[in-house]
């Protein structure tokens, strides 16, 4: 058999008053047996102090001790930010490096075909994906996954100020969280290097990462390794591998019907699977009809929409999505085989050669020398 092993997105000037002459005033006279100041004819009479009124007083009073405690409290809250800004700082020394992701390379599924190239198993770990190249990608699915995940990512820089005041208002109505405002910048990154944990101090992790990424990547490369990263349900992760198990063809020729569905079920896959539903669900249906599945095709249309809404797509062509027949595939993770004797064999020389590991993780396409249209003819 051969193996082919994979290798590794002017301040202001005073003015002194006028000194009158000296012609101008006359000396005082004073009567010092009287201990009484009097001035001379032609002299201005001096003004008598007036007092200020108690209400006033006790006005300034208020304001004086007022002021002082809004200095005090601005002083100390002053204090606690800096504080706390200076934590962060130290806290964000000790984030990963996103430059790692430069020679990532993610786990991939190992496939062996026959000699003909007909496929006879798969073999995974927990996560069952085959990475596709974004330009390989279906076009509606791409824009599906921005409508509803994120429609300004190409705009943004890993953060999107906007979407976050708005999950806030969302969420302050609901009275619990039902909107993230994350970026698929930040989905990214939480999925990589972060803990699924909702703390502040997460959240802001995550947007300090999103932008480091955003400098170091482009969107095209961002975008990429999102789609082949994302979980869809299933042990599936990465667009390819999903189109596989829910509509049983390659992600790049996904339908417009079809990407909508698989877009929707990126917040909540498990729930929002068509394979999951309280009705009987055929494997050939329309999302218009009565026992379509009814999570998946709110999600659909949920989707749909909000493309409609960003002029995406027309209404002629939502109404031909929702009326299209969609075909079910099959859960593709942890499948068995047609020919067990055959897979065990190659599976054991691969464990062998190259450890347990590489076989389940590595993404190896094993071609044998077994041809199953004779093998079936010989049993």
């Amino acid at each position: 058999m051969s193996v082919l092993r994979r290798t590794g997105a002017s301040p202001s000037s005073g003015v002194s008053p006028k000194t009158p002459p000296k012609s101008a005033v006359n000396k005082s006279v004073i009567n010092k047996s009287a201990t009484k100041v009097t001035t001379a004819k032609g002299a201005s009479p001096k003004r008598p102090v007036r007092k200020t009124p108690p209400l006033l007083q006790f006005t300034q009073a208020v304001a004086r001790v007022t002021g002082g405690t809004i200095l005090g409290v601005t002083m100390l809250a002053s204090s606690v930010i800096a504080g706390g800004l200076v934590g962060l700082a130290i806290s964000f020394r000790n984030l990963p490096d996103v430059r790692v992701l430069r020679n990532y390379v993610p786990v991939e599924t190992s496939y062996i075909y026959d000699i003909n190239g007909k496929l006879l198993s798969s073999m995974h770990g927990e996560a069952n994906r085959e990475n596709m190249p974004l330009n390989q990608i279906s076009p509606n699915l791409k824009l599906a996954v921005l409508a509803i995940e994120d429609s300004h990512f190409y705009s943004h820089s890993g953060v999107n100020p906007i979407g976050i005041m708005r999950a806030l208002v969302a969420n302050l109505q609901a009275g619990k969280t039902v909107e993230g405002g994350s970026t698929i910048t930040m989905q990214l990154v939480k999925n990589l290097f972060l803990t699924p944990e909702r703390a502040l101090s997460r959240k802001v992790a995550e947007a300090v990462l999103a932008m480091r990424l955003e400098q170091v990547f482009t969107k095209d490369q961002i975008f990429e390794m999102y789609m082949n990263q994302v979980y869809w349900g299933h042990n599936t992760y990465g667009a390819e591998t999903a189109a596989e198990s829910y509509f049983g063809k390659s992600s790049a020729n996904l339908t417009l019907g079809e990407a909508a569905m698989m877009a929707g079920l990126v917040q909540a896959p498990e729930s929002f699977s068509p394979f999951v539903s309280n009705k009987k669900v055929k494997k050939t249906f329309r999302c218009i009809d009565k026992d379509a599945p009814e999570l998946a095709c709110e999600r659909q249309l949920l989707v749909l929409n909000r493309m409609l809404e960003l002029e995406w797509i027309t209404d002629k062509e939502l109404q031909a999505a929702r009326n299209q027949t969609i075909k079910l595939g099959n859960i593709t993770s942890f499948r068995g085989s047609a020919f067990p004797q055959i897979t065990n064999a190659v599976v054991q020389e691969l464990t062998r050669k190259f450890g347990q590991e590489e076989m389940l993780k590595g993404g190896m396409r094993v071609q044998t020398t077994i041809d199953t249209e004779l093998q079936l003819t010989a049993q």
